[in-house]
């Protein structure tokens, strides 16, 4: 229970890594190529040693709490995968765990960064920053926040929460309905809060990087009362930087204050709540291959060039919520919790922007114009009681739930072609003004009911789940000009279940078998008029965990087939239309390896294997043929290596490669998008209260493509980013 884990989480000042003999740390070393980097205490010292120790509150607890930092580079149990307190070993489908220190020691700025090593997930990469673009198993992740969704609107605003923010991030591969509701069937990120801790605990942190990047945070908790019946956190972030294109800005301006009460032992309620103002929230920019990929007797367009109107192009959003969560233990058996959260968002968006492959000249394209005006919210709440009884020999963690999701959006828009641009030479002002000419109103209600139970007889796990929702939608689109409206309306209910089987051997290795599905609406209708019906996700998910005994480690194996049914595609019979008959499968292997090998010693490895496939379609040159972004192959890895002894004690290098194969450039794959090869590297000093850390990512500055979705559409990945942070903690 939560009431518990508040304790577990504020205890700074116990870490405990065992110690490996020599020769299983040389081996680790020469696998990894070199050391990793584990930021727990060294033994004890005294004299004048002791004067030199690391501050007690630069370290992190080892407790088992699944909503806590991690433990180094390793978490074990999480909250994500079934609602509950759970193993990770154990779980039914993959969990993939983005702690603390990860993207402390990586330097993470934004949700893309952090991901980067997690397998199975590819994310845009690049300068793309209005919103968060990630992709698990080839189809696009969810974002959650705490466990309740983080919404993507039918346009652009896009709820963000900036990494700073984050005590963890965790990745649930594959289908999730059966707890989440409507949903991709890639799965889902939810990003866990930073939350009030017993221990006093205070954090200024300053960064400075290349293309003008400057950013300042704090982070305050601790007690306000002597018996911690209340206590706070203050977390704040103050960003202002460019890109590699220095058209696009990345500002941020944000606070997030929490205060937890806990009137006895059995009851814990923490009010939430964020503000953030991003000035300058990014733009997109993408580029024809044939200025990119392709010779071109012009020469090619390079990473640091915008290729939009800078004069009038722009986006600024402002974005709060508020919310609580709130966990009473009715006895020792069995408990409820309560999450409620509402969030609203403003954003004005206007920007002109490629649409066209290149024209016969190899220079000139179409130009698109949009403008957003979106006034955006979001209400959800869910409710869930657990219970721990026993029936004979079998332990249950019974799991009961409601949850309601609402979110509306007004928008006054309007796109269209504004013409042509030389992009050699290009001349913006010619193009005519975008201006607004459609309203739009959208609105969609979800109602779920769901049930799990986790049944562990001896080494055996059994996890089943099932869940109910029925879901409401309206959207209507009205000329602003003509005074014409279009009017959509959506009523569907879907069943969705899950079941894991899983056994933990004595020597921590623990295989595992589960099946899931999912669903998600979508607003539309056919010629006929007929309201689409939800797209459907189901999985097979095997696998195997190995949780060592002799050291902190965490080791994963996964093969899956995965399948999306209802995908709308053309309607050969009426122009313009679109029918659900299409299906996308998509198959593949992922393995993870999270391990602190020792006091001085992390690493972090990945690989995936996606084999994804149209495998319905009414167009015969998209069938049989791969979806666009997803690379075939991807592998990362990343060790660190922190000297706690001897004239370089307190300094630490860590170092990572990634590695992505090509991927389709089109629907029909008429071309491919080129893979590559990445090294980043980082180094780290602790000096009494300081931590002075210095990152490069893409240390070779390699200029490469991240993906196409079609040849008039590509976008360049990022060239090289260099981070200077300075923390001091007391």
């Amino acid at each position: 229970m939560k009431v518990e884990q508040a304790g577990k989480r504020s205890s700074l000042q116990e870490r405990g890594l065992p110690h490996l003999r020599p020769i299983y740390v040389a081996l680790m070393l020469g696998l990894a190529g070199f050391g990793a980097h584990a930021q727990e205490s060294p033994a004890p010292a005294s004299g004048a040693d002791a004067a030199k120790e690391l501050p007690a509150v630069q370290v992190r607890s080892a407790a088992e709490d699944p909503l806590g930092p991690g433990v180094g580079y390793v978490a074990k149990r999480s909250m994500t995968g079934t609602k509950t307190d759970s193993a990770l070993l154990t779980n039914p489908q993959s969990v993939s765990v983005v702690t603390r220190q990860q993207m402390d020691d990586q330097g993470a700025q934004t949700v893309d960064q952090a991901l980067r090593y997690s397998s199975g997930v590819y994310s845009q990469d690049g300068t793309d920053i209005r919103f968060d673009q990630l992709y698990g198993r080839g189809f696009p992740l969810d974002s959650y926040l705490d466990g309740l969704h983080l919404y993507q609107s039918p346009r652009f605003a896009t709820p963000r929460i900036d990494p700073y923010f984050m005590e963890r991030m965790e990745v649930l591969h594959g289908p999730a309905s059966v707890l989440y509701g409507q949903g991709s069937p890639g799965g889902l990120v939810n990003y866990v809060s930073k939350l009030p801790m017993e221990q006093p605990y205070h954090e200024v942190m300053m960064q400075i990087g290349n293309h003008n990047n400057y950013q300042l945070g704090f982070d305050l908790s601790g007690p306000v009362d002597k018996n911690g019946t209340v206590l706070y956190r203050l977390t704040g972030v103050a960003r202002t930087a460019e890109t590699q294109v220095s058209e696009i800005k990345d500002q941020r301006l944000a606070i997030a204050p929490s205060v937890t009460i806990r009137p006895n032992r059995d009851t814990t309620f923490t009010l939430q709540g964020s503000f953030q103002r991003d000035p300058n929230g990014g733009m997109f920019n993408p580029v024809p291959a044939g200025a990119t990929l392709f010779a071109n007797p012009n020469g090619q367009l390079g990473p640091d060039k915008y290729f939009g109107d800078p004069d009038r192009d722009g986006m600024h959003r402002t974005q709060y919520w508020f919310g609580y969560q709130f966990d009473h233990a009715i006895n020792d058996k069995v408990s409820i919790s309560q999450n409620l959260r509402y969030l609203h968002i403003d954003q004005h968006y206007y920007q002109t922007s490629v649409t066209s492959a290149l024209g016969a000249d190899k220079r000139t394209v179409s130009m698109w114009g949009n403008v957003d005006n979106e006034h955006y919210s979001q209400f959800q709440v869910d409710t869930h009681a657990q219970a721990k009884v026993t029936t004979g020999s079998v332990q249950h963690t019974l799991l009961f739930g409601l949850d309601y999701q609402r979110s509306m959006l007004g928008d006054t828009e309007g796109n269209s072609v504004l013409g042509t641009v030389d992009l050699y030479n290009p001349n913006f002002s010619s193009l005519p003004t975008q201006r607004a000419n459609t309203r739009l109103d959208y609105s969609l209600s979800t109602v779920g009911v769901y049930a799990q139970d986790e049944a562990r007889w001896r080494n055996w796990v059994l996890t089943f789940g099932v869940r109910e929702d029925w879901t409401g939608g309206n959207q209507q689109t009205r000329s602003l000009t003509t005074g014409s409206s279009t009017t959509y309306h959506s009523n569907d209910h879907a069943f969705t279940w899950r079941a894991g089987l899983a056994y933990e051997f004595d020597n921590g290795i623990a295989p595992y078998i589960g099946y899931s599905r999912s669903f998600q609406p979508v607003l539309g209708a056919s010629y006929s008029g007929a309201a689409f019906s939800p797209t459907r996700g189901k999985q097979v998910e095997a696998g195997v965990r190995y949780q060592p005994k002799w050291f902190d480690g965490f080791f994963s194996l996964a093969a899956f087939s995965l399948t999306q049914d209802n995908v709308s595609v053309t309607d050969p019979q009426h122009l313009g239309y679109a029918i659900q008959t299409g299906q996308v499968r998509s198959r593949g292997v992922e393995l993870e390896a999270h391990a602190n090998v020792s006091e001085n010693v992390k690493l972090i490895a990945s690989y995936t294997f996606v084999n994804q496939e149209v495998t319905r379609n009414t167009a015969s040159s998209i069938l049989g043929k791969r979806p666009t972004i997803a690379p075939r192959n991807s592998a990362s890895l990343w060790a660190d290596y922190t000297f706690h002894r001897g004239p370089l004690r307190n300094f630490g290098m860590g170092s990572g490669v990634r590695y992505m194969s090509s991927s389709a450039g089109d629907a029909a794959n008429t071309f491919t998008v080129p893979g590559r090869v990445l090294v980043d590297l980082g180094a780290h000093y602790d000096i009494q209260n300081w931590r002075l850390s210095l990152n490069v990512n893409n240390l070779f500055n390699r200029e490469y493509i991240s993906y196409c979705t079609t040849a008039a559409v590509c976008y360049w990945g990022a060239t090289r980013t260099v981070l200077g942070t300075a923390r001091y903690q007391w």
